[in-house]
């Protein structure tokens, strides 16, 4: 019996290996990759140290039958056999699950990826559409653990993985102009193109940082012309004009402002820094209030960045109270909050008649829609110095930093906007000529390259 009962127990002290194999697998780290296994967890189900104390008990319990009830020797043998070998059992199971998630990742074999560094997320989304409307497998690749987490509950049905960019990818898109993206573009053999977020007037538009990327893709010449005028040297074959997909579905104005016009006020983040700041958030409540003061509806969209400035996040409650209560008094439609933030944009820029907003990529966006704008110079007073220095207001009606021109940019804008023959000529010059099919220039762009 006791020989028995010895046999049983190094039976179960066999699974060590087994077990250890399966205590130190490490799944890639992957969300909705087609056949990949929900289940499977992002660690372990424990560590290996649980087989080692529960050996350790089967010993001891094992050893203490023998000496003091012989009876239940080969029980107490089993019975350590039996919790050995379920521990081992769900070991093996998660490591078979890892498995089966790298053999799906590897068999899912992207073309496409989106490399993510940034934090707000919101960047994917802005070409995510154009990217699966071409039918080409694609995956976001995530710097980070946290940043992974936090995208594959943003888009639930986004393929997404964390750590390198897989190696059948052949074109590597960058909706974020990160640092860090250098990493992904030295450890990748793909080419690596940089797209950014929106094509606007602020410094980062013409960095250095798009040197290190294979090509850049521009909406227009503003956008080939701002990288001349900051003193950077991009090759011409290093750029590739591709319109702005993000204006499909914009609609023009109509000829005529409408007596009771809709609004959309649409500010940029504010910066932590005022010196650096580019946003009208720290006047908003005044540029609203003058906007119901003329019996305006407005739609107040705020930034998704910049939420942990405590003076802009107290302005967006201040506004948001504004619009409640004038809503509430006369009865007009004004969205914001959730409901604003939740609407397509290009719903906001089909239902709104004119647009105030700052240095901000939406301003080259709006254009599309020819209908007049307003831009606030958070750093300067003279709307004209202003305008020299951000090419994107010279069709916007420019209110100066202390508001002193608000009343005459809203009465232009509103009234007989003597600028509209100009909002043309900026539009063909940051959009292209041929917009009729603004997004066809990005899906050649994505067959040519990761088709």
């Amino acid at each position: 019996m006791i020989v028995v009962a010895l046999v049983i127990l190094a039976l179960g002290l066999a699974t060590a290996p087994l077990a250890r194999s399966g205590a130190v697998a490490r799944p890639p780290v992957a969300a909705h990759v087609p056949g990949q296994p929900i289940w499977v967890r992002p660690t372990p189900p424990f560590r290996f140290r649980v087989w080692a104390v529960a050996a350790a008990l089967s010993i001891v319990l094992t050893v203490v039958a023998i000496a003091f009830q012989p009876a239940f020797q080969v029980a107490a043998a089993f019975l350590g056999l039996a919790v050995l070998g379920l521990i081992t059992a769900i070991f093996r199971r998660y490591r078979s699950g890892c498995a089966e998630v790298r053999a799906a990742v590897d068999a899912f074999e992207p073309r496409i990826a989106m490399p993510y560094a940034g934090k707000a997320g919101h960047h994917i989304g802005m070409w995510s559409p154009w990217i699966e409307r071409t039918g080409i497998p694609w995956v976001v690749v995530a710097r980070s653990r946290a940043l992974f987490e936090q995208l594959a509950e943003m888009y639930p049905t986004t393929p997404i993985v964390q750590g390198d960019v897989p190696p059948s990818v052949t074109l590597a898109l960058y909706p974020h102009g990160a640092a860090s993206n250098t990493e992904f573009i030295a450890a990748a053999d793909a080419t690596h193109v940089f797209l950014g977020h929106g094509d606007s007037d602020k410094p980062l538009s013409a960095s250095d940082r798009v040197l290190a990327y294979d090509l850049v893709a521009v909406a227009g010449q503003a956008a080939i012309d701002r990288f001349a005028n900051a003193g950077l040297d991009v090759p011409a074959d290093k750029i590739r004009v591709i319109g702005r997909p993000q204006t499909e579905g914009i609609q023009p104005g109509a000829s005529r402002m409408p007596r009771t016009p809709t609004v959309l006020y649409a500010p940029t983040w504010r910066h932590a820094d005022d010196a650096l700041n580019v946003s009208s958030l720290a006047v908003a409540d005044r540029t609203v209030q003058a906007l119901l003061d003329r019996g305006c509806t407005v739609v107040f969209r705020r930034h998704f960045a910049g939420q942990n400035h405590v003076e802009a996040e107290a302005m967006i409650v201040r506004v948001n109270e504004l619009l409640a209560a004038d809503a509430g008094a006369t009865g007009r439609p004004h969205r914001f909050g959730a409901e604003a933030m939740d609407e397509p944009l290009i719903e906001a820029f089909n239902s709104a008649d004119a647009m105030v907003s700052d240095i901000s990529g939406i301003v080259v966006d709006f254009m599309a829609s020819l209908k007049p704008l307003v831009m606030y110079a958070a750093q300067f007073d003279d709307p004209d110095a202003f305008r020299a220095a951000h090419p994107t207001a010279q069709a916007a009606y420019v209110v100066d930093r202390d508001l002193t021109q608000l009343d005459a940019a809203l009465d232009a804008a509103l009234g007989k906007d003597p600028l509209a023959g100009a909002r043309r000529e900026r539009a063909d010059y940051y959009l292209g000529r041929d917009r009729a099919e603004p997004a066809q220039r990005f899906i050649d762009l994505l067959e040519e390259l990761g088709g």
